[in-house]
């Protein structure tokens, strides 16, 4: 609590009044000792209510830090224009019984400019999510791990656009030069994502889409075992685009249903619509 500020002195009341109150109750008798545990009993609350109000003090700064940081990224994006492309991107949903959904997104990234320090992505939920999960999202993004090298975690920088999107902003550990590949693994954990779907009451979107035109695109959705789906297609026209859209039964017996896009325009959204059979 040494980074509560003005609540400094307070804090130093409460805990004079816990260290009188323990001297009292453990070397007194009769008042004295009910008057030091009533004293134990006033500082412990103090100091407890202090510690609630520390940390709603610290999240609040993180959350502004945070906002403050996506702002600026946003403001140079929107500057200088995008300054990667993405190359390839594989986004495994695995969708569980109760509604949460565990994301694992392997993408490889171009840079387009002389240096890049940073890059981002946007994910969604698609209905009226209750805000205080948002807390128990989670994002991790490590680098790719081939022949014992890599696997390492990047900065990461998360922020709410509003109550459904999150902006996460990946901080490279140096500047990556024109023309550099650089790959990544993003793990999401995402508490009730999909509870409306899975519980039948509404159908559900998953979706992407790429700021430029993409070779290969692929969606894999695992879902609950015993699950029985109907799925359309979105944003994809038979003839015009490049694109296969399968199901099957993984080694574990649930139903899996596998999208994959070539050559996807830019700013183009697609995937797939899926409901409860």
């Amino acid at each position: 609590m040494v980074h509560s500020g003005v609540l400094g002195p307070v804090e130093v009341v409460a805990a004079a009044l816990l260290v009188g109150g323990v001297a009292l109750a453990g070397f007194g008798s009769g008042y004295p000792r009910t008057a030091g545990l009533g004293l134990v009993a006033g500082g412990a609350a103090v100091l407890l209510a202090l510690l609630v109000l520390n940390r709603v003090e610290w999240r609040r700064r993180d959350r502004s830090g945070r906002e403050l940081l996506l702002r600026y990224g946003d403001a140079l994006e929107k500057r200088h224009g995008r300054k990667w492309a993405v190359r390839d991107w594989l986004q495994e949903v695995d969708i569980k019984s109760n509604g949460d959904v565990r994301q694992r997104i392997a993408f490889t990234i171009v840079v387009c400019c002389d240096e890049l320090d940073f890059c981002s992505f946007t994910d969604r939920v698609n209905w009226d999510w209750p805000v205080r999960l948002k807390r128990r999202v989670r994002v991790k993004v490590r680098s790719v791990e081939v022949g014992g090298e890599g696997g390492t975690r990047f900065g990461v920088s998360a922020a709410w656009l509003d109550h459904q999107r999150l902006k996460t902003m990946i901080h490279l550990d140096e500047p990556a030069p024109r023309d550099a590949e650089v790959s990544f693994v993003v793990d999401v954990d995402w508490p009730a994502k999909c509870a409306p779907f899975v519980k039948g009451y509404l159908p559900d979107e998953l979706l992407v889409s790429f700021g430029n035109t993409i070779a290969c695109a692929r969606y894999v959705i695992t879902l609950p075992a015993g699950y029985h789906v109907r799925v359309d297609k979105l944003g994809l026209v038979p003839g015009r685009d490049v694109y296969e859209l399968t199901q099957s039964v993984n080694d574990a017996g649930r139903p899996r249903l596998t999208l994959v896009v070539r050559d996807l325009p830019a700013y183009r959204k697609v995937g797939v619509k899926l409901d409860v059979a």
